[in-house]
């Protein structure tokens, strides 16, 4: 087909007789002093009615017959299945090529990575825009076998034409410059839109405790979108891209726009909490891929198998009262779900609630039972209830064999994460809504009994003979050792001398000497411990060497480090450099996780400004 090549104010465009759009190409590609640009010719480029693909020498003008399979690439097929994404979105309302904009007039760039050469451009896929014109993705050959990764990242291209096309007209500037992770959510949001075998469950299961949007669960963190676009409709979500303001946080946003008050958009959020006990959510069978993906996760995911369901601590002075430790405690619109196993001679479970409302001013709860069918599939919700004190009672029916209690962190006043208090500032800086119960009728999770405690994962193995606890025939442990009857010790272990496994705690594939103490709901997979360190609370700990008195506690994420002397890791810290080592000081602060950094290592002390908590320390019951 004869294409015609005109240059209209410096941007190389092509009018074909097929399409009224035409095909941009990015300004470095223009450039013939750029590697890229360079090898630009329009005989290595494929169009289609709406997108333009372009790529380099390596795999010449044929791809598709390009001799290696991770280069090799068909453009016809690439372009049928970009055409399919692009109507389906258009469907959706996220597409916006109405005359006037950018979008209606020039095709969108796909351009093909690791074609050329080694000097040029290399990566696996991402998107934005293609000089503030039009949007763009970049793309590795591999990545496009199917739709999966090119509906995400035209989904950022999207998201790029929306500031172009609506935001820079209406005055509203960029997007999201306090939550930049919301790119991602959204762009798996509409990616599981297309291809719902996608959705996995542990992104939320791991993060759940932690305010919406904390940088930590990028990606998948959407069962949120979900349930607004089945609430309030999927131009909900389109409006959020389209009419927020860029110094608004993503809740802010909508609840503006679905014009809430405080209490309306507390009573919505729990709308959505609730029904991640069961992933109540009705868009193409969706729910049993989630639901199917945490019975897996909680057999093969260690990292889910800890945090998805929160585990209380025990009142020993008071029969049945429990308190969920303040690490645990759900921050803002954040949210625990305790399973509840009910006393076979019991009617009914009564849950006596007490909120702390000392932590901070804007303390406020949610909280209400869920129950489910075997298959895990939602029976019923109770009411929903928000007092600071308050008895609550529910009861299994026949065909039930599921409970549930989710309480959800609700402000009374406002939104409190914004751009002066965001997701990077940690654990510290977030307000929390701790809360204790005393539950008649039932026991909460973690305290049944110690055989139907995380059975899934008990086989081949047999009872430690000091404390009860479940040992892998893998593992090794001598009988100096202490290992309590919740607890378990997996795998390639090997534990002597007066080691203490208690509580929930979880071992696997370690090697740990001396008086160590693994405690609380702490994993430990791989890696040395000795002398009298600690891990504790929901630690998680993965290939460290730790020794002397160092401590990991709260629920923090240390990986491949070196710590020893005095050091205390807790938090919400997430470390994981494989050079890392320490022997001093006291962290509480998130360290960034994308740049790999080292803990400070300065000394510092619990009462370091970064350390400091803006909650209140509780009452005790």
């Amino acid at each position: 087909m004869r294409t015609t090549i005109i240059i209209i104010f410096g941007v190389l465009i092509s009018i074909s007789s097929y399409s009224q759009k035409a095909a941009y190409i990015p300004l470095y590609l223009q450039d013939p002093n750029n590697v890229d640009g360079a090898q630009f010719s329009w005989n290595k480029t494929a169009q289609s009615d709406n997108f333009i693909i372009i790529w380099g020498n390596t795999v010449g003008t044929d791809p598709a017959s390009y001799p290696d399979p991770d280069l090799s690439f068909n453009p016809v097929a690439i372009l049928d299945t970009l055409e399919i994404i692009y109507q389906q979105f258009k469907s959706l309302g996220f597409v916006d090529d109405t005359i006037g904009t950018n979008l209606n007039k020039y095709k969108i760039p796909v351009v093909i990575y690791n074609t050329w050469g080694l000097n040029g451009a290399m990566g696996y896929a991402n998107g934005g825009d293609a000089d503030g014109v039009i949007g763009a993705f970049w793309v590795h050959p591999i990545a496009m076998h199917t739709g999966h990764v090119a509906a995400h990242e035209l989904t950022h291209s999207l998201q790029a034409q929306s500031v172009i096309d609506y935001r820079q007209t209406h005055g509203l500037g960029p997007v999201w410059n306090n939550a930049g992770i919301f790119w991602e959510t959204h762009g798996n949001f509409m990616r599981n839109l297309l291809y719902p075998t996608d959705v996995t469950a542990w992104g939320m299961d791991q993060y759940h405790i932690e305010t919406w949007g904390d940088w930590k669960n990028t990606y998948e963190n959407y069962e949120l979108l979900i349930a607004i676009m089945e609430s309030n409709g999927i131009n909900m979500v389109n409006r959020l891209w389209r009419e927020s303001f860029s110094n608004e946080y993503p809740l802010q946003a909508y609840k503006r726009l679905a014009a809430y008050n405080q209490q309306e958009f507390n009573d919505q959020m729990y709308t959505y909490v609730r029904r991640m006990a069961t992933f109540d959510f009705n868009y193409k069978n969706i729910a049993d891929y989630f639901r199917q993906y945490r019975k897996d996760d909680l057999v093969n995911y260690l990292p889910s198998l800890q945090s998805c369901y929160t585990l209380l601590q025990q009142d020993s002075l008071k029969a049945r009262h429990y308190t969920v430790p303040v690490y645990l405690a759900p921050e803002e619109y954040a949210y625990n779900i305790i399973p509840i196993y009910p006393d076979t001679d019991s009617c009914s479970v009564i849950i006596k609630f007490i909120g702390h409302k000392e932590t901070n001013m804007h303390a406020g709860w949610q909280y209400g039972f869920v129950t489910a069918f075997a298959d895990g599939k939602l029976s019923r919700y109770s009411d929903t209830y928000d007092k600071e004190s308050l008895e609550i009672a529910f009861s299994l029916q026949a065909d039930e064999t599921n409970m549930y209690l989710v309480v959800m962190g609700a402000p009374e006043d406002k939104i409190t994460t914004n751009t002066t208090n965001d997701t990077w500032k940690g654990y510290p800086k977030h307000f929390r809504y701790p809360y204790d119960l005393s539950i008649m009728g039932g026991v909460p999770e973690g305290y049944q009994t110690p055989s139907s405690f995380r059975s899934q994962l008990k086989n081949n193995g047999h009872l430690h003979i000091n404390g009860g606890g479940w040992i892998q025939n893998s593992a090794t442990v001598s009988s100096s050792v202490y290992v309590g009857d919740h607890a378990m010790v997996l795998g390639s272990s090997v534990l002597s001398g007066n080691v203490s496994i208690e509580n929930h705690s979880l071992v696997k594939n370690t090697k740990i000497s001396g008086n160590v103490k693994i405690l609380d709901n702490a994993f430990v997979i791989g890696g040395t411990y000795s002398g009298n360190a600690i891990i504790r609370g929901q630690a998680y700990a993965e290939n460290n060497t730790v020794s002397e008195n160092a401590i990991i506690g709260m629920r923090a994420r240390v990986s491949n480090y070196k710590l020893f002397g005095n050091i205390e890791v807790g938090g919400d810290v997430i470390v994981y450099n494989e050079m890392g080592s320490c022997n001093n000081g006291v962290y509480y602060r998130m360290t960034n996780y994308y740049q790999d950094n080292l803990l400070e290592c300065d000394g510092r002390t619990a009462n370091h400004p970064d350390n400091l908590d803006v909650n209140n320390l509780i009452r005790v019951c």
